[in-house]
């Protein structure tokens, strides 16, 4: 009976094998990709709301988790910490104010960073199967054997004598330990740790995203302050010359056509500005959710369009730039998991060795449960090969492998768009400031033939309807120039998200 319980006991041990290693299993982390361009964007503060600061990789992973795509990054770099530095480039504190508002409050960032936490967590989880298992436990029984239990050996009599069956085990040490000769635990260890990268490298392009949204509609704002600017700007001038025009027809110069057009101008003008006013404050109460506030509690205060706009300082976006993007960064890894999936299906094809154990105090009374001869224990190797699954695993690897296909192709997909993206913000910014430069020279002569008008009107040599069409031409291309410059620094932030936050 002894026997049977101790088997017991050790039975339940192999059901979950545990091994020890003192190898690290961690893989490698991305590094910056080689080129022309070299950045090195520093980290978030330690310790600030909503940052995660990167940890030190460890190397020594099972398997050969390498991307083989075309164009790939080095798998053997480390992800680069995403910074704010690109946005700090326009120049504007408010603005760098407002993006590191939204990354301390954003719920969905913090979701995201609590994501990458439990990805760590279970690195963590899975480096434990590289240490044995020892357990504990206290096992008081008692049994009564039936007066008529069957026997091995036939007897004569009906019935056997009734029998009490005991047992005592006090602090029994129930131990295992998986050999992990076929790199089993490791491999597995190496997938959790590219999974957490992954969730790393999601986490950091959401930062991107975010920041990238609060700067966007920020420079919205500014771009709407400028064309508020460029309304009142003109009101002002027409409620100038509309104080002239009632007074020449006070006395008679003109007639109430001229007053009519112009207090019909003047009250267009008023009409679009409210437009501009309410248009505004829908922006600001889009920045207010970007950046997880209160909108009845949150203002922009009113400013202009940066007088700094970053120059990208390449001809064409480097390769290299865009290969370091988190997004294309998380492809990445997911190609490695891929691999890692191969290596740990293979492995699960080969024998498991589990050395057991188990050691304690057994008796059938607690008198003589002190006793050297109450000791008790056994040890032994337990070895299992799957022989038949019905081509399980042999499926498994076959679709691992295929994931690494299909990852290499989505990659490569999202770098292309990535590019496109790129080169679309680069060439527009060329072309806008060519634009910009075209629409300044407009303006300028503009205003020298609205004021070439309103001196010919003031002498009676011209009508009002020539003035105001001169003063409608300045609005139109004083307006569309803040608009030009406005785009400038939406493409500007779209070509800072493009290249992963900074080049």
């Amino acid at each position: 009976m002894k026997k049977r319980i101790i088997y017991s006991v050790l039975l339940a041990v192999v059901s979950t094998p545990i091994c020890w290693s003192i190898v690290n299993a961690q893989t490698t982390p991305l590094n910056a990709p080689g080129g022309g361009v070299t950045v090195q964007p520093s980290a978030a503060p330690a310790g600030a709301t909503g940052s995660v600061q990167p940890q030190a990789p460890v190397n020594g992973a099972a398997g050969g988790v390498t991307t083989s795509s075309v164009g790939a990054p080095d798998p053997n770099a480390p992800v680069p910490a995403l910074t704010i530095t690109g946005f700090k480039r326009f120049g504007d504190p408010v603005l760098e104010s407002f993006i590191q508002l939204g990354l301390d409050n954003s719920p969905n960032l913090k979701a995201a960073l609590s994501r990458l936490e439990e990805s760590r967590i279970r690195v963590k989880i899975a480096q434990s199967f590289l240490s044995p298992s020892l357990r504990s436990s206290l096992l008081v029984t008692t049994q009564s054997l039936s007066e008529r239990r069957p026997l091995s050996v036939p007897n004569q009599a009906d019935q056997l004598p009734r029998f009490q069956l005991n047992t005592f085990q006090l602090l029994p040490i129930d131990a295992s330990y998986e050999v992990d000769l076929f790199k089993r635990i490791r491999s597995s260890i190496a997938v959790a740790d590219l999974q957490a990268q992954a969730s790393d490298a999601d986490y950091q392009s959401f930062r991107l995203t975010l920041a990238s949204d609060i700067a966007r509609t920020y420079l919205l704002i500014r771009g709407n302050d400028a064309e508020q600017a460029v309304f009142r700007r003109n009101i002002q001038s027409r409620d100038t010359t509309l104080s002239i025009i009632r007074e020449r027809f006070r006395v008679g110069l003109i007639n109430q056509i001229d007053v009519q057009r112009a207090e019909t101008d003047y009250a267009t003008l008023q009409v679009t500005l409210k437009g501009l006013e309410r248009g505004r404050t829908e922006l600001v109460n889009g920045l207010a959710q970007l950046c997880a506030q209160d909108p009845s509690q949150f203002s922009v205060p009113v400013g202009t369009l940066p007088a700094t706009v970053p120059s990208y300082p390449y001809a064409a976006v480097q390769i290299d730039q865009l290969q370091r993007r988190p997004d294309l960064l998380q492809f990445t890894r997911q190609n490695q998991i891929a691999t890692a999936q191969v290596t740990l299906q293979q492995a699960s094809t080969l024998p498991r060795v589990t050395l057991v154990g188990s050691a304690g105090l057994l008796s059938g009374r607690i008198g003589p449960w002190f006793t050297p001869s109450s000791a008790t224990y056994i040890v032994g190797v337990n070895a299992s090969v799957p022989l038949y699954e019905g081509h399980r695993a042999r499926q498994n690897t076959a679709l691992s492998r295929q994931l690494v296909q299909t990852n290499q192709q989505t990659y490569q997909q999202a770098l292309q768009l990535a590019q496109r993206d790129a080169e679309t913000a680069l060439d527009n910014l060329t072309i806008l400031r060519q634009q910009i430069d075209l629409q300044g020279q407009t303006l300028t002569l503009a205003r020298r033939t609205e004021q070439y008008n309103r001196e010919l009107y003031l002498r009676g040599l011209a009508t009002y309807l020539e003035v105001l069409d001169a003063q409608r031409t300045i609005l139109t291309t004083e307006q569309q120039l803040v608009q030009l410059r406005s785009q400038e620094t939406q493409y500007a932030v779209a070509l800072l998200r493009a290249v992963g936050g900074d080049w």
